[in-house]
């Protein structure tokens, strides 16, 4: 495939066939059998995504190469340009080039929209390909934009696995929770009347953040009956061998436990999540938002006395942190920096640990994470105290408190304040809630 896309000018076949006028009889004059087949090729691209199949890489690229050497890149090869840009992130790691195909279905898109709105195309684009060179809350803007398209197009199943991307993306970026409780609590009856399976995964993010809350999850009642509650969704995942949705579940359940610093519980789900991401066939990108909590976690863990190989684990996350700088520092930058500052914390460099944190606590602030940020606060605050710094060490901890307290996370606060030991209830009186 890469052999046969270098030989095209691809900006100059996209501006001259996929902006031509849109003739319902002839398809923008492709044969009705070349739109035939694309269409089928189309299909089976959304079928092997679905069944995630080893076969996936080579109808993908079958189908770049059909569109290219038949003259004909329109609206229904985009979804084959999308899955090409992310396969070449994936299998040659090549995020720049996978980008540029992105891209491409971009302006493909753009093109085309006119005559059909490519809902599903829209998913996988912005949910999986643009959205590492991007800042999350531009992705989920674009993936709710395609979800109100999808709803007008009559595209239900892809328009709400849209808004289950939309609603997920706006907690990795530092959405206030009680403003995402209420939009989860609006759409989630919505959604699983429509699409059953797009409200099973998105569910797992509301369970987490009912729990970072404080508040039990009565959510399950969309299921009627069918599903009470996440251990009989895991169950259900499992006996339908649906490995996505199974890794989804024990990385929901990794983050939760890590937020409400349950250490061991966390890293408890990711290895029971292991040998399910083995069977998975094709690429994955699941693990790549664990990877400053597992980072963070085998630090704390060789601090604690569990063993040299916690740190050495440690370093291998860290420089996989570094790897993705290069593909999305603005995604990534305030993770890194953490984990940075937990690995100087565990070679005993305390100025360099200083320094780290408050350049993570700095780049969490500039993009708008306030979670990261009180995170951050956070960490910085216990090694402090485990140096006997304490002045300093409550200082951070008054500080992660404030960010927890504006972000929402009121189990969250609560734990803080018994991890800590201070009282710090009087900052929630003296600054109060935004929300």
């Amino acid at each position: 495939a890469d052999e046969v896309t270098s030989q095209y000018d691809l900006n100059a076949i996209i501006d001259k066939q996929a902006g031509e006028a849109y003739d319902e009889n002839s398809i923008l004059n492709i044969q009705k059998r070349t739109n035939s087949i694309l269409n089928i090729l189309e299909v089976s691209i959304c079928a092997g995504a679905n069944l995630r199949s080893p076969y996936l890489p080579l109808i993908v690229c079958q189908t770049v190469i059909y569109s290219l050497k038949n003259n004909c890149v329109y609206g229904e090869s985009a979804l084959a340009f999308c899955y090409f840009g992310y396969l070449k992130m994936w299998l040659d790691g090549n995020f720049r080039e996978g980008t540029r195909y992105g891209n491409l279905a971009l302006k493909i898109l753009k093109k085309s929209e006119h005559r059909n709105p490519f809902t599903r195309t829209r998913v996988v684009l912005y949910g999986m390909v643009l959205y590492w060179s991007r800042p999350l809350k531009e992705s989920a803007h674009d993936l709710f934009q395609a979800h109100k398209i999808g709803l007008k197009y009559g595209v239900m199943t892809a328009a709400w696995r849209c808004l289950a991307g939309h609603l997920n993306m706006l907690f990795h970026a530092g959405e206030k929770l009680p403003i995402l409780q209420k939009r989860y609590n609006t759409y989630l009856k919505q959604m699983a009347k429509h699409s059953k399976e797009a409200a099973k995964f998105a569910i797992l993010p509301k369970i987490k953040i009912d729990l970072l809350m404080g508040m039990p999850c009565t959510s399950f009642t969309i299921f009627d009956g069918l599903i009470l509650d996440e251990n009989s969704l895991l169950a259900y995942a499992v006996s339908k061998k649906n490995l996505g949705l199974v890794i989804n579940i024990y990385f929901e359940r990794l983050n939760s436990d890590f937020w409400m610093g349950n250490y061991s519980d966390a890293m408890k789900w990711y290895k029971l999540a292991l040998p399910y991401s083995k069977r998975q066939a094709g690429p994955m990108f699941w693990d790549k938002y664990v990877l400053m909590a597992r980072g963070i976690i085998a630090f704390h863990s060789y601090r604690g006395g569990k063993g040299e190989a916690f740190f050495d684990e440690g370093k291998l996350i860290l420089d996989e942190l570094e790897g993705l700088l290069e593909r999305s520092r603005v995604n990534f930058m305030n993770k890194f920096l953490l984990v940075q500052a937990e690995f100087y914390a565990s070679d005993c460099e305390i100025i360099k640990a200083k320094e780290k944190y408050e350049a993570s606590i700095q780049t969490a602030r500039t993009q708008g994470l306030i979670h990261e940020e009180g995170l951050a606060y956070e960490l910085m605050g216990r090694y402090l105290a485990s140096i006997m710094e304490h002045p300093e060490a409550q200082r951070c901890h008054r500080s992660a408190y404030s960010c927890y307290m504006q972000w929402g996370a009121l189990a969250k606060m609560k734990q803080l304040q018994e991890d800590s030991d201070v009282d710090l209830s009087d900052d929630e009186k003296k600054h109060g809630r935004d929300w």
